[in-house]
């Protein structure tokens, strides 16, 4: 089971970094062979069969990317679940636009607490809107 302090600095990682637009900080925590699943992975590769992102280096470019991509936009921890070996962050996407969305990470941990897997949920209209 993950203890308080690795859920809170999973937890801290993803906040401060996203908000503070600082990809060392957001990277931190991920392992070597991370594997990263999202529904914008098509649209931010351009290629629409593509679903994951497997590796440090490709996530880092790929979050250097989104965080260009997407100038404006706040969020708002709203809840921080654990489980034995992993745990989900919910949170609100305050948009430039006004909108906010929903969204929720799982991450998976490995033995020395590194971040091996990483899966991001949005509602499917969200998706389909962007």
């Amino acid at each position: 089971m993950l203890d308080d302090a690795a859920v809170d600095e999973l937890r801290r990682h993803w906040d401060e970094g996203w908000n503070g637009y600082h990809l060392d900080t957001i990277m931190a925590p991920f392992a070597a062979d991370v594997v990263f699943s999202s529904p914008f992975v098509a649209k931010r590769t351009g290629d629409p069969q593509r679903t994951t992102i497997e590796g440090y280096d490709a996530l880092r470019a790929y979050v250097a990317d989104a965080l260009r991509g997407v100038p404006g936009i706040r969020y708002t921890v709203d809840a921080t679940y654990a489980g034995t070996d992993s745990i989900v962050i919910l949170y609100t996407c305050h948009l430039p636009d006004g909108t906010d969305q929903p969204g929720a990470d799982s991450m998976r941990v490995d033995d020395d607490g590194k971040v091996v897997e990483w899966r991001c949920h949005y509602s499917f209209a969200f998706v389909r809107a962007r």
